[in-house]
């Protein structure tokens, strides 16, 4: 996992309440590399198109919203004393590019890549604003509405 289990757990109560076992953290996993990889294609083609050999923070397709859950998550590890480095370590392997990255945008790593977490949920629980713990019913939901939006 990116995000220890008990420390995603923590988040994902704080900012969606919502409950989660290791199965469903371990499938929004997925997703979260999905779309990691999308956002670092995107980021990649404007790079290029705008004639850079650098990735840089703001070739990344960040939403208001995506913003404004950034500063959510933000707010959560610090309460949690989510530890960052690992996170990045592990995005930094992942990320599908050849392009070096500004180091802006590398520090941003794990803010980023928690916000897709903590998205799933705020997405799971705007569709069922009643539920408590996600399954994968929900997360499928969820996934299909980040494919039409980022």
């Amino acid at each position: 996992m990116i995000i220890p289990y008990p420390q995603l757990q923590k988040i994902l109560r704080e900012t969606c309440d919502l409950g989660l076992y290791k199965v469903e953290a371990e499938k929004m996993m997925e997703i979260v590399e999905k779309k990691l990889a999308d956002l670092f294609e995107v980021a990649y083609d404007k790079a290029k198109a705008e004639g850079r050999n650098v990735i840089m923070l703001r070739d990344l397709p960040l939403t208001k919203g995506f913003l404004n859950s950034m500063d959510l998550f933000r707010m959560v590890i610090k309460r949690e004393n989510v530890e960052i480095e690992p996170i990045k370590k592990f995005v930094l392997k992942k990320i599908p590019t050849d392009m070096p990255l500004q180091d802006e945008l590398v520090d941003e790593l794990p803010i980023i890549t928690g916000t897709l977490f903590v998205l799933i949920g705020r997405v799971i629980k705007a569709l069922h604003p009643d539920v408590e713990r996600v399954y994968d019913d929900h997360i499928d939901e969820a996934k299909r509405v980040l494919d039409y939006t980022l």
